[in-house]
């Protein structure tokens, strides 16, 4: 058993050790203490210590005072709703959640000290200090957070809104589109990104228009206008296009922003409007206002041009009597096919315009630079168009005839007001009417007697070829000795009234309307024609007809078959017959020309190049044709006599000729002393007054004979 001073100094020894673990624990909670002060009073974060119960602030440190602009020990003691902008029912309710550990994150705003609202968030935690039940609280600024997190919001709407917007980036990738993108363009957001703006493209602009715009965004940062892109179903559409470049701070070009506004409504408002301001309502013509435009356009331009133009007035014949019996619905059906058929009655580069009521205008333009044939082409188109509008209308149940007037004038080589032309169409117009209604007429009295002489002539030439009032004249060929080889036809026009018309006054116009043709191939007819009666006669029967063959004669793709057809009709020595070409027929299409000679010279057909010399013709083309003869032209003959350049050519000619092997003619011979020339420098046959003019077949047939006998 222990003795009681052993008790006793176990006691003792228990209670030194107690005394020394209570120290150890006083030691380590103020070491903790101190190292916590020491973390509260430095640490960067607004710290706070408030009572649970009376929300006075117990303790706060440094970054606290800094922040809310309080010094510390003013800072200690205070009421939280000094620094809480919040009502205090919100704060009482956020208190008692914390209190009960339901929540320990919040957001309040905190007024300074010098009346500045900041948004705060506090991480809120519970402790037990010297009996006391306090909030922990740290306390960061969120304001600036908040500011940044509302404009991505913000942004967010925005790019979600009824624009159409693009983002690309530095080299044009696409890299977001917004919804109204995929409404606009219907393409879908994985379509778009990854390529380039270049999907839309429409290809109605150039690439210059391209440069243009990425060298205003490259200098200025931004580009707008009109543009006109393409849908994903291919539908090309107007849009309003603005292009910005946001650049990072080091001022380099990150990303291109786009956005438009489809405006197909609004260009089709000022189609409209347009339509409304410059055509006419119940037609779709150009109104007057336009008209007086495009004229004034047109004036300029056939100033610079020097080609003509003309202004056709055109007023409907009796409109007034449709309107009041059939009213004025008739009426307007009536000028709606006036309108279409004018349209169709003139080229594309024309203008047909109405003016009001039944008055309408056309506007030629590019016609010939020579006032005459200018104003042939504007009677054609008159023509044209007096036929297109004196075919029946077809109005509801009936079939109405309605007849125009117009009046025409030229502008172009001279300066004209255009109040002036208009009024001179209008003039030429009541002229028409004067005349009996349903024609043309021009308003230049000189320049109407010479459409009038033309369209008379044309029409008597109609006749000519229908009434056969045409003759062959024979101007007859010889050798050096004056023996006569055959003869030249040449066509005479007898006119019943007019008497003997030249050939120089008929056959242009011949050649321009197409007449050529069945005159043409009635001097064909005629010629074989005398070649069979010449057969019949030993006198004759070896004499060879030249016949004269036009261009567009020629160039009939079945002209070739039509000869031949010819001489088989008649049944003669083909070898007879010589067709003249002229050397301006060479110009174009040899190939064509070659083939068409070989298949009648074949047969034995004889073929003559007329007017040699004159400077289309190269040996080159001579050596190609299946030519027999060279005809010298006369006027190198004319000149033989006076200077040496033309002997020369014609020596020259001639030498040509015969290292080509072809037979060598001289016409317009007037004089024994061009024979003799010509003798000289090497030609063997002649044409010429010197022998005889062209004359009728009596003549030429008692020439033959005199000739027959003087050589007997």
């Amino acid at each position: 058993m222990q003795t009681r001073d052993q008790t006793a100094q176990g006691c003792a020894n228990e209670m030194k050790t107690a005394l020394l673990e209570s120290e150890n624990v006083v030691r380590a909670l103020r070491e903790s203490e101190a190292y916590f002060r020491q973390l509260f009073e430095r640490h960067s974060s607004v710290m706070l210590l408030i009572d649970h119960q009376s929300l006075t602030i117990v303790d706060a440190n440094p970054a606290a005072a800094q922040f809310y602009g309080y010094p510390l020990d003013v800072l200690r003691g205070m009421n939280v709703s000094r620094i809480n902008a919040q009502p205090e029912v919100e704060i009482e309710q956020q208190r008692q959640q914390a209190v009960a550990g339901k929540q320990n994150r919040f957001v309040f705003d905190h007024r300074l000290a010098n009346g500045q609202i900041r948004a705060v968030e506090v991480h809120i935690s519970t402790l037990n200090h010297q009996g006391r039940s306090l909030f922990f609280s740290i306390i960061h600024d969120i304001t600036e957070r908040q500011r940044v997190e509302a404009e991505l919001r913000i942004a967010a709407v925005t790019f979600e809104s009824n624009e159409v917007l693009v983002i690309t980036d530095a080299k044009g990738v696409i890299l977001r589109v917004n919804q109204a993108f995929t409404e606009n363009t219907g393409y879908t957001a994985e379509e778009a990104v990854g390529q380039t703006p270049r999907l839309l493209k429409s290809g109605q602009h150039d690439a210059a228009f391209y440069r243009a715009m990425w060298e205003t965004i490259q200098r200025t940062g931004a580009w707008q206008g009109e543009i006109w892109d393409r849908r994903k179903n291919g539908e090309i559409y107007p849009k309003w296009l603005t292009i910005s470049a946001v650049k990072g701070s080091n001022g380099v070009v990150t990303h291109y922003v786009g956005s438009h506004i489809d405006i197909t409504e609004r260009k089709a408002t000022e189609e409209k409007i347009r339509k409304l301001a410059f055509y006419d309502p119940l037609t779709g013509l150009p109104n007057r206002r336009l008209l007086m435009d495009r004229l004034q356009q047109a004036l300029i331009s056939s100033a610079r041009s020097a080609r003509q133009g003309a202004i056709l007035f055109i007023d409907l014949d009796n409109f007034k009597v449709l309107n009041d019996t059939l009213g004025h619905d008739m009426g307007d059906l009536l000028l709606q096919q006036v309108a279409q058929r004018l349209q169709k009655s003139v080229r594309k580069t024309d203008t047909v315009a109405r003016l009001g009521g039944d008055e309408f205008v056309v506007m030629l333009e590019e016609l010939s630079g020579q006032r005459i044939e200018a104003a042939e082409q504007t009677e054609k188109i008159g023509e044209k168009i007096l036929a297109a509008l004196n075919r029946p209308y077809p109005l509801g149940a009936h079939n109405y005839h309605s007849t125009p007037s117009m009046g025409a004038t030229l502008f172009g080589d001279r300066q004209e007001e255009m109040s002036d032309l208009m009024k001179q169409a209008d003039i030429a117009m009541y002229q028409a009417k004067k005349a009996g209604r349903n024609t043309l007429r021009f308003f230049d009295a000189q320049m109407q007697e010479a459409i009038n002489a033309r369209a008379a002539l044309e029409n008597d030439l109609r006749n000519a070829i229908e009434h056969r009032q045409f003759q062959l004249y024979y101007q007859i060929q010889v050798d050096d000795e004056r023996r006569a080889l055959g003869a030249e036809v040449l066509i005479r026009w007898i006119h019943p009234e007019r008497g003997l018309i030249p050939p120089m006054h008929f056959i242009p116009l011949a050649e321009e309307t197409g007449l050529i043709l069945p005159i043409g191939q009635w001097v064909l007819e005629t010629a074989c024609a005398r070649l069979k009666v010449w057969e019949q006669d030993a006198a004759t029967r070896d004499l060879v007809l030249a016949v004269n063959v036009s261009p567009k004669q020629f160039h009939q793709p079945d002209f070739a078959a039509q000869v031949l057809a010819t001489v088989q009709r008649h049944d003669i020595n083909p070898t007879r017959l010589k067709l003249e070409l002229t050397e301006s027929m060479l110009a174009d299409n040899i190939a064509g020309i070659v083939a068409t000679m070989n298949a009648l010279h074949e047969i034995g057909i004889l073929f003559s190049l007329d007017d040699f010399g004159t400077g289309y013709s190269s040996l080159l083309y001579l050596q190609q044709l299946p030519l027999d003869q060279l005809k010298i032209d006369q006027s190198f003959v004319r000149n033989l006599s006076s200077g040496v350049n033309s002997n020369a050519i014609v020596q020259t000619i001639i030498a040509m000729a015969k290292s080509l092997n072809l037979d060598i003619i001289a016409e317009g011979v007037e004089t024994d002393e061009q024979q003799h020339i010509l003798q000289l420098l090497g030609c063997e046959h002649y044409q010429g007054y010197l022998f005889s003019k062209p004359v009728p077949i009596e003549e030429f047939e008692a020439l033959l004979t005199n000739r027959k006998a003087a050589n007997s």
